[in-house]
């Protein structure tokens, strides 16, 4: 049976439906490389702080401390997400209906509904985290005293920063809605990681205590807490003036709060349980094998999260495009720019898996020599990511066309088998065993939703652009480096040797094949970057560019 298509919003007065025409189709690629490009640089940093900041605390605590401060540090960013009630996510798809829909004046009755009531849900769990403190201590570290009185110290302080951080997470998301990603990259993404590295090192350098760390890890989130809600405040000064010749009136805030809680809701739950199926693992390994065991799981899976960045960076330009696209119900939009981010997720993030797959032992050596043990937890989660990239954001794109309910219905599923495996598997298999339960959770979470997409939406993420940068990847990055291994062993300069020519051999491949890959666009906004224009600004191609397109790209122009 053919899948249904979503049921479009009315389009816009003024705005009248038009054919995706190879003009549109390249300005609508354009607009999402020219916020992908500068995401990505904002992602390659923050990977990098990110990566740094657990070896800086490994290298200078023993392998139990660290597990004591990173358990405290994952039961803080799941709260951060019980707290924040779905509102960023709602935020990520309110602000650009509005604007599509020539709504502005209801901006600041939708950040109202917002972020009054996560703010005070935030205060009652801070309360709720100080008196059950010192039950969770013994659940979370088990019966040493020592590590007991330092998880419940972590735990205080990081309650009285809840609240902030938890705001903070949401006048983030708003931003994002607006459509700039500077105030993300520069002040999240830079800003706030490298002055959590900086404080750690710093402290860890000066006066080691466990005070001082929690302490330089939470200030950071009230510092740029102010700068983001100063830039917020601009963007909505700024504002956009409505297209329409007449606005539409504003409706009462209670209606607009409904409408936004409306979809918030259950993407509130939605959120917890995705947080929780990112972190949960860290937790459980930490109560049941110890808090050193949960120290070297949470070191291996920071070369996940390193490939995540990448991932994060592309799907957060994307989501508020998908969102105004099928609001105006131009679902051929939506289909082209979801298969195109699909296509450069696939060409950024192969790459990084594969090769931490491939030298998973020596690159645990930057937490220490302990943690080598953590290798198959790379391997096993590298390898899976590479199902979950080619499916694209699909997640996302799922939110984004309403259907907020059946994300919140997957997620659960995946997080149930998270844990379920993880309970079974871990005592006996310990970190390996929480690594394939987790596993087990991201196909479940992406192969649900793909299927979802494809039926209500009538989308679907495998575009010939997909297809032939995961097949590249594979070609260049999984025999090359195995060889290099062989002949140079597991030591740095085989490591960076590999590492070059894989890349240079796969940069030649994918600059040949830029037309199907669609790099055409991310080629031009370094043009303009590099010659001082504005984006949009006529850019003179090279010799031949402007002949008629390939067979390829007609093909994807009819379909």
């Amino acid at each position: 049976m053919r899948a249904t298509s979503v049921s479009p919003q009315p389009a816009r007065r003024g705005s009248p439906r038009v054919p995706l025409t190879p003009e549109r189709r390249g300005a609508d690629l354009e607009r999402l490389a020219r916020g992908s490009s500068l995401n990505l640089a904002g992602s390659f940093v923050s990977a990098l702080l990110n990566l740094l900041l657990p070896v800086v605390i490994t290298r200078s605590l023993t392998r139990g401390a660290a597990g004591t401060f990173f358990e405290a540090i994952t039961l803080f960013t799941i709260l951060i997400n019980v707290g924040a009630l779905g509102a960023d996510t709602g935020l990520l798809r309110a602000i650009p209906r509005a604007r599509a829909l020539d709504r502005q004046a209801e901006l600041r009755p939708v950040l109202r509904a917002a972020l009054v009531p996560p703010a005070v849900a935030s205060v009652a769990i801070s309360v709720l985290l100080v008196l059950l403190g010192p039950h969770l201590t013994r659940l979370a570290v088990g019966p040493a005293a020592d590590q007991q009185k330092t998880f419940l110290l972590f735990l205080y302080v990081l309650a009285a920063a809840l609240p902030i951080a938890t705001v903070y997470t949401i006048a983030v998301t708003a931003t994002r809605g607006f459509g700039p990603v500077k105030p993300l990259v520069y002040v999240e993404k830079i800003g706030r990681t490298a002055a959590q590295t900086a404080f750690v090192a710093l402290c860890q350098w000066l006066a080691p205590s466990a005070l001082l760390l929690v302490l330089a890890w939470s200030v950071p989130y009230a510092c740029a807490g102010i700068v983001i809600a100063g830039w917020l405040q601009r963007l909505l000064l700024k504002g956009v003036r409505p297209s329409a010749a007449v606005a539409p009136p504003p409706r009462p805030y209670r209606e607009v709060s409904r409408e936004f809680w409306s979809f918030a809701r259950p993407r509130a739950v939605s959120r917890i349980l995705s947080v929780g199926l990112q972190r949960v693992d860290i937790l459980l390994v930490g109560a049941i094998r110890g808090p050193a065991d949960a120290a070297v799981y949470l070191a291996a899976t920071r070369f996940l999260i390193l490939g995540l960045m990448f991932v994060q960076a592309i799907q957060q330009v994307m989501a508020p495009k998908i969102s105004e696209m099928l609001t105006l119900g131009q679902r051929e939009r939506a289909i082209v720019m979801y298969q195109t981010t699909t296509a450069w997720l696939t060409l950024v993030s192969w790459p990084l898996y594969l090769t931490f797959a491939v030298f998973a032992a020596p690159l645990l050596r930057v937490f220490g020599g302990s943690y080598q043990r953590g290798s198959m937890v790379v391997v096993i989660l590298c390898l899976v990511m590479l199902v979950s990239t080619f499916c694209g954001p699909v997640d996302t794109v799922l939110l984004m066309g309403g259907r907020s309910s059946l994300s919140l219905i997957n997620t659960g599923l995946a997080l149930a088998v998270n844990i379920g495996l993880d309970l079974v598997l871990i005592p006996r298999y310990g970190i390996n065993g929480a690594a394939l339960g987790w596993m087990a959770a991201i196909l479940v979470n992406n192969l649900l939703p793909l299927w979802e997409i494809h039926r209500f939406l009538d989308m679907h993420p495998f575009g010939a652009a997909a297809r032939r940068a995961s097949v590249t990847a594979l070609a260049c990055y999984v025999p090359i480096p195995l060889l290099v291994r062989w002949l140079l062993g597991d030591t740095v300069v085989g490591i960076c040797a590999a590492t070059v020519l894989s890349t240079v051999i796969y940069g030649a491949v994918m600059l040949a094949q830029r037309q199907v890959l669609d790099l055409d666009a991310l080629i031009a906004v370094g043009r303009r970057s590099r010659a001082g224009l504005e984006p949009g600004a006529a850019v003179k191609l090279p010799r031949g560019r402007h002949r008629a397109p390939s067979r390829a790209s007609r093909r994807r122009s009819r379909h």
